[in-house]
């Protein structure tokens, strides 16, 4: 079933034979026009924006690219360095970071079970607690894996029970 101008519209095939080769070639003509028109603005003006905006977010993908394969080769890093970087205990990485940072009183208890090193302070300043587990991250391979925190009338102070292992 072949698809013919009198099939779709009996009025437009009368009016196409009616009209002289002139007049036909100018209906083709602007046919043409109007496909070239709504090709440009369909096709041709979104793929230029396209382009503008992926060349400008180019370099900021390569950038964080970068930034997660050093992230990765630092996480490979990692996982082949000893999980004891120091050779020492628990107790004794403790007790010397915090003679460090001076927090040796502001130690409530310290305790050792399971392998894991139990810590409470009744009162220490948030921001003290969190150098202290910083430090005993990157030097001594000592994470937290418990923590209870609450907060304390005195601004910045904080009640805090930890337990940290390898």
């Amino acid at each position: 079933m072949a698809l013919s101008l009198h099939r779709l519209s009996p009025a437009l095939s009368a009016a196409w034979d009616r009209a002289t080769t002139r007049e036909r070639r100018m209906v083709v003509a602007a046919a043409l026009v109007v496909a070239i028109a709504a090709g440009w603005a369909w096709l041709w003006l979104p793929l230029n924006a396209d382009i503008t905006r992926l060349t400008r977010d180019v370099p900021r993908a390569q950038a964080i690219l970068a930034t997660a394969r050093e992230q990765a080769e630092a996480i490979v890093a990692l996982e082949r360095t000893p999980s004891n970087p120091k050779g020492s205990d628990l107790r004794s990485a403790v007790e010397r970071v915090l003679a460090e940072r001076k927090l040796r009183a502001a130690l409530g208890a310290l305790d050792m079970q399971d392998g894991d090193a139990r810590l409470s302070f009744p009162a220490i300043r948030f921001d003290d607690l969190v150098g202290v587990l910083d430090v005993l991250a990157r030097n001594d391979a000592l994470r937290a894996v418990a923590v209870t925190l609450t907060g304390r009338v005195e601004p910045g102070m904080v009640r805090a029970e930890l337990t940290l292992s390898r």
